[in-house]
C-alpha cells in the first residue's frame, strides 16, 4: 500500500506543479537539447561521413572532442525484430501503419499528445485522448514513441510511423477494448502494466492462474477474433517468493494468464548477421517468466526492450531511456500492425488475430534450448520472415483460416523444401474457461476446444507438436500430444520423406459446434501449385527471394514453345513481357534490373496460366 501511496503522490505532485516552473524546466531542457545538438553539428562537419554512419548506434554527444553514442534505442529494436525490412523499403515495402488504430492502455496517464514525434504531416497529433481530463506520463508517452514515433530523433524512430493511438488509463480496459474493437475494428492493442509479484505476499495463487482477469480478456477476443491483446510480461525476473512451479519461474499475473493474448518477454541483447539472421539472443533476467499453471507456454514472444531511447514527457520535445518488458512490447505491438497493413495490402482484407498471433510464433527466432521455453516463449519475434510468408503464401508459405466442424478432421498435403525446415502451426480464439480463483499452482487446463495437430509422413512417421514438460520445467520442451496450449506447433528438419499429410482434428465436443483455425506452414516448396489451368504439376520458380536471376522449372514434364512470362508491380503496371526461350524446359529471366520490391510472375502458354509472387532484393 505504501507504494501505491507514494505514487498518487507523484502523480498529484505533476498535475499542480506551477506554471512557471513547469516553463523553466521545458525551457532549461531545450537549451541542454540545443547545445547538445550544436556540438553534434560541429562534429559531423568535420568528420568524414564512412565513420558517422553506423545504424546499431546513435551519436548522442561530444565530450572532450570524441563521439558519446547510445546502444539499444528504438532504432536497434527495430532491427532486432527485423521489422526494418517492412519499413526501408528493402523489398519495396516502405509500410507505416497507414490507415490503422492501435489502443493503448496505461497505469495513470496517457502519452504527451503535443510531443512533435507524434505529429501528422498537417501538425496534428496522432494520438486520441479517450478518457478525457487524464494527464501525460512518462511511461506512456515512452512507450507511445516505440509505437508511433515518426523519427524526428531517427534512434527514437518507432514501428508504426503513421498509426494513430486511442489512448486511454488502464482502470476499464477490458471493456474499453471490446467497445473499441467492436464499433471500431481495432485489431491491436498495448498493455505495458501489470500487478508486481511482491505486492501479492499471502495471495502467492495468483501467479500463474487462470484467474478472473484471464478469462474476462478471453471473453473479450472470443467475441471479437480479429482484436489481438499484446501485453508485457511483466519485471520480476529476480523476484523470488515461495510456493511457484519451480526456481525462478511462474512469474506471469493476472490477464498475462488468458489464452488468446501475446504475452512479450524482453531481451538484453539480440545479435543478427549481415542478412539479418538471428546469431545470439540473450534473456534479460528482470523479465518475467511462465508459465501458466496448467503449463502453457508463455510468455508467447520477445522483444528487444532493454536501454531503449524512446520519447519522454520531460518537455514537448525530449527523450529517454528505459528497460523492461514495458518496452519489448510496444516493440511487438507496432510491428505487428504493419504485418496487417501488409497482408490487407496484398489480400483486401486483415487477418484474424489467431492467424496474427500464429505468424509472429511460427516464424520466430528460436534461442536456448530447443523448442518453446517458459522464459522467451517461442523466441524472438522476426518480422522479416513474418512478411515472406504473407507475400509468398499459396507459393512458399501458407495462411489460411479454415473452420473446423465438430466430428471432423482438415487435411491437406505439402511438399517440405529439402534445405528449409517445416514449420507447420495451428491457432485458434480459444472460448473463455473457468476461472480458477484461490488455488495456488492447479494444473487443470484453460482450454476449453482441444484441438490437435498432427503431421504424417509419406514413410508413415508420426509428428506432434511442442509442449512444456509441467513435470519438468527446466528441461527443454518435448513433443506429444498438447492439451493445454491454443497454438500448435510442429517443426521437423531432417526426415526420411519430403511429402506429407497434415491433420487437424479435435477432442470431444467444440463450443457451439465449430471452431475456426489458422494454419501458418513455412518451408514448403512451391512444388503443387492447385489451378484449374496448368492443373496441379509442379511448378517452382526459384530462387525466392531473387537477386538477378529467377529460375521457372517444372519437374514432371516440359512447358510448350508458346510459354510467355510477364511480371508485374504491385500497381498491376507490367514490368518485363518475355518469349521465345531458349530451353522451354527450364525458363531463366534476367531480373538484375527490377527495383528491390514485391512482384507478380505470370506464366502463360497462350491458353493456360498461373501466377507467383517473388521478391526481389
Amino acid at each position: 500500500m505504501k507504494k501505491i501511496l507514494i505514487f498518487i503522490c507523484c502523480l498529484t505532485s505533476l498535475v499542480v506543479f506551477p506554471q512557471q516552473k513547469l516553463e523553466e524546466l521545458i525551457n532549461e531542457t531545450e537549451k541542454i537539447t540545443n547545445e547538445r545538438n550544436q556540438r553534434i553539428l560541429d562534429y559531423k562537419k568535420s568528420t568524414p561521413e564512412t565513420i558517422l554512419t553506423n545504424e546499431k548506434r546513435l551519436l548522442w554527444d561530444i565530450m572532450n572532442g570524441k563521439p558519446i553514442y547510445i546502444e539499444n534505442f528504438n532504432l536497434n529494436s527495430e532491427n532486432a525484430l527485423r521489422t526494418n525490412y517492412l519499413k526501408r523499403g528493402l523489398y519495396g515495402l516502405d509500410l507505416k501503419g497507414d490507415g490503422l488504430s492501435i489502443g493503448i492502455w496505461e497505469v495513470g496517464g496517457i502519452p504527451e499528445v503535443m510531443h512533435p514525434e507524434f505529429m501528422d504531416d498537417n501538425s496534428n497529433t496522432r494520438i486520441i485522448n479517450k478518457d478525457g481530463s487524464i494527464s501525460e506520463t512518462f511511461h506512456a508517452t515512452h512507450v507511445a514513441g516505440t509505437l508511433i514515433a515518426k523519427g524526428l530523433n531517427p534512434g527514437a524512430k518507432g514501428m508504426a510511423t503513421k498509426a494513430i493511438l486511442l489512448a486511454f488509463d488502464n482502470l476499464s480496459d477490458a471493456t474499453e477494448a471490446f467497445l473499441r474493437a467492436r464499433d471500431n475494428d481495432l485489431l491491436l492493442s498495448n498493455h505495458s502494466y501489470g500487478v508486481p509479484v511482491g505486492s501479492l505476499d499471502g495471495s502467492e495463487w495468483f501467479m500463474g492462474a487462470y484467474g478472473n482477469f484471464a478469462r474476462t480478456w478471453d471473453a473479450v477476443t472470443e467475441s471479437q477474433p480479429g482484436f489481438l491483446m499484446i501485453v508485457s510480461a511483466g519485471n520480476d525476473g529476480n523476484s523470488v517468493y515461495t510456493g511457484g512451479l519451480g526456481p525462478r519461474l511462474d512469474k506471469l499475473t493476472g490477464n498475462k494468464n488468458a489464452k488468446n493474448n501475446l504475452v512479450v518477454a524482453n531481451a538484453s541483447d539480440v545479435e543478427l548477421d549481415d542478412e539479418g539472421n538471428l546469431v545470439t539472443a540473450t534473456i534479460n533476467s528482470s523479465s518475467s517468466q511462465g508459465p501458466s499453471d496448467d503449463g502453457r507456454i508463455k510468455p508467447d514472444i520477445t522483444g528487444l526492450g532493454t536501454q531503449i531511447l524512446s520519447t519522454s514527457n520531460a518537455s514537448v520535445s525530449s527523450y529517454s531511456i528505459s528497460t523492461g518488458t514495458s518496452m519489448s512490447a510496444p516493440n511487438v505491438t507496432g510491428s505487428a500492425a504493419l504485418l496487417q497493413e501488409l497482408y490487407k495490402r496484398l489480400n483486401n482484407k486483415y487477418m484474424l488475430a489467431s492467424t496474427l498471433k500464429g505468424l509472429i510464433c511460427v516464424t520466430a527466432d528460436d534461442f536456448g534450448p530447443e523448442g518453446p521455453d517458459p522464459i522467451g516463449g517461442w523466441g524472438v519475434m522476426n518480422s522479416k520472415k513474418a512478411a515472406e510468408t504473407i507475400i509468398n503464401n499459396e507459393d512458399l508459405t501458407m495462411i489460411h483460416e479454415h473452420t473446423l466442424a465438430n466430428n471432423s478432421t482438415y487435411t491437406f498435403e505439402i511438399t517440405k523444401d529439402q534445405f528449409k525446415e517445416l514449420e507447420v502451426g495451428v491457432v485458434w480464439t480459444d472460448p473463455r474457461g473457468a476461472a480458477l480463483e484461490n488455488d495456488i499452482n492447479n494444473p487443470r487446463p484453460a482450454l476449453v476446444n482441444d484441438i490437435d495437430l498432427k503431421i504424417v509422413g509419406a514413410d508413415g512417421t508420426e509428428y506432434f507438436p511442442w509442449k512444456l514438460d509441467l513435470e519438468n520445467l527446466a528441461s527443454p520442451a518435448i513433443k506429444g500430444n498438447n492439451v493445454v496450449d491454443n497454438v500448435e506447433i510442429i517443426t521437423i528438419d531432417n526426415s526420411s520423406s519430403d511429402s506429407f499429410t497434415v491433420e487437424i482434428s479435435h477432442k470431444g465436443i467444440l463450443d457451439d459446434d465449430l471452431q475456426v483455425v489458422s494454419i501458418i506452414v513455412t518451408g514448403i516448396t512451391s512444388g503443387t501449385l492447385n489451378s484449374e489451368n496448368f492443373t496441379s504439376e509442379s511448378i517452382s520458380f526459384w530462387p525466392n527471394p531473387v537477386k538477378n536471376n529467377l529460375n521457372i522449372t517444372t519437374k514432371d514434364f516440359g512447358f510448350n514453345d508458346d510459354i510467355s512470362v510477364s511480371i508485374y508491380d504491385m500497381t498491376g503496371r507490367e514490368i518485363l513481357s518475355l518469349s521465345d526461350f531458349n530451353n522451354p524446359n527450364a525458363l531463366n529471366i534476367d531480373v538484375s534490373t527490377l527495383s528491390n520490391g514485391v512482384y507478380i510472375v505470370n506464366l502463360t502458354d497462350g491458353q493456360h496460366s498461373i501466377q507467383s509472387r517473388i521478391i526481389k532484393e
